[in-house]
């Protein structure tokens, strides 16, 4: 007992939050059956198999797990407290329900795409030591009617049976404004469901929802979440940082990321992701081993010569 606490420990810190708690179960259980884990880890071990379309018979959800970091996530101090104390509330709420009290379960992240939304519920779950079920959207909306708030249903019912971190991504597709002009009936009844859903799952699941719409959401919805977190465009020193971040697999010495974190102050976190990726795919294909000025300066105006078209595509649009 005390040698396999011991390597629990081990593993702690080495932040292998998964495979600590996994060990944590089994120990718990006292008869070698922990939680099975998702079939990207251990394929001889499955979750229940997920709910399906009746119409496709595509699948509604996806379960993967992750081992990820806090350094995986490159955010604002406010939202990395703001996701400290979520973990610590949900890692002790037995401490909590004692008292009368719940830990936050339902969070709300919104702001534009590529600023690290998704990321976040990955590492989220990692911290947590929870698989992350990814709910298919796609799949979800079905041509028959009233199938979509059944399909709904089905998740709710799948994840309640479980421990999990949810995340429902592009969630104004089903949470939307039903005072909306010209909105059918069929999207208020969506939305009806989804609330009756939300206030009556149980068990001791994190979901999240992800927008990059959040002024097209219903009003009533907003209600629902016990935190709502806003992942703004990268500042410079954001942006300074994730230029460090994702050129750290390549030699750069003598640029000043600053200054070209300053050139791109419209980007999000998976615009400069990309911007690094093509200088140093330039410089990997033409032989270097270092990346040069002249790399982030092509990338950066291949960058700028993108948004130049979307920024016209959607003035197009718009006339």
């Amino acid at each position: 007992m005390a040698a396999a606490n011991e390597l629990i420990e081990e593993e702690k810190g080495k932040n292998h939050t998964l495979l600590a708690r996994d060990l944590e179960k089994i120990l718990q259980n006292g008869n070698g059956h922990a939680k099975p884990l998702a079939s990207n880890v251990a394929p001889w071990l499955q979750f229940p198999e997920p709910p399906k379309d009746k119409e496709t018979g595509f699948s509604l959800l996806e379960v993967k797990q992750f081992d990820l970091t806090w350094d995986h996530l490159v955010l604002s101090e406010t939202i990395f407290d703001t996701l400290n104390e979520i973990v610590l509330e949900n890692r002790k709420q037995d401490i909590l329900i004692a008292h009368g009290l719940k830990p936050k379960s339902n969070l709300l992240f919104c702001g534009p795409p590529g600023c690290g939304k998704t990321q976040t519920a990955k590492v989220l779950s990692s911290a947590l030591g929870l698989p992350l079920v990814y709910v298919n959207l796609t799949a979800v909306f079905s041509s028959y009617l009233g199938e979509t708030a059944t399909n709904l249903q089905k998740i709710f019912s799948y994840v309640q049976h479980g421990e999990w971190v949810v995340l429902f991504d592009e969630f104004d597709a089903i949470a939307r404004d039903r005072n909306t002009p010209n909105e059918h009936g069929e999207i208020k009844r969506l939305v009806n469901s989804l609330l009756q859903l939300i206030d009556t799952a149980e068990g001791s699941s994190l979901f999240i929802a992800a927008t990059n719409h959040e002024n097209l959401l219903d009003t009533a919805v907003w209600r629902r979440f016990d935190e709502v977190i806003f992942f703004d465009r990268p500042t410079l020193d954001l942006r300074t940082a994730l230029f460090a971040r994702y050129l750290s697999a390549i030699r750069y010495s003598g640029i000043d990321l600053s200054e070209f974190a300053t050139r791109v102050e419209l980007a999000t976190g998976a615009d400069i992701e990309r911007i690094c990726s093509d200088a140093m795919k330039a410089a990997l294909l033409q032989g270097e081993q270092e990346l040069s000025a002249d790399d982030l300066e092509a990338a950066i105006a291949r960058y700028l010569a993108r948004e130049r078209i979307i920024a016209n595509s959607t003035e197009m649009s718009t006339t």
